[in-house]
């Protein structure tokens, strides 16, 4: 019988890195049009820039869904 640990056999892939991701791609995107394409897109998206891009996609996600929930209030509201 393998004697493992119990860390060694969790599957460490996790709803957060799907988060992780989206918000590094939304910011890297959103960096790469502020900067107007002068910067390639491929500098943008390093290992080197992934916290800028996580927070920067990570705010803009936050942005949305507060929007939407003030659109979906206003709508409930004027009916």
């Amino acid at each position: 019988m393998d004697n493992k640990s119990s860390k060694e056999e969790m599957n460490w892939a996790n709803e957060a890195d799907g988060e992780l991701h989206t918000s590094e791609w939304f910011g890297a995107i959103i960096r790469y049009f502020c900067n107007l394409g002068r910067k390639k897109f491929n500098d943008l998206y390093t290992p080197k820039e992934i916290k800028k891009n996580v927070i920067i996609g990570w705010l803009f996600k936050v942005v949305v869904v507060l929007i939407l929930i003030y659109l979906g209030y206003r709508y409930t509201i004027n009916q």
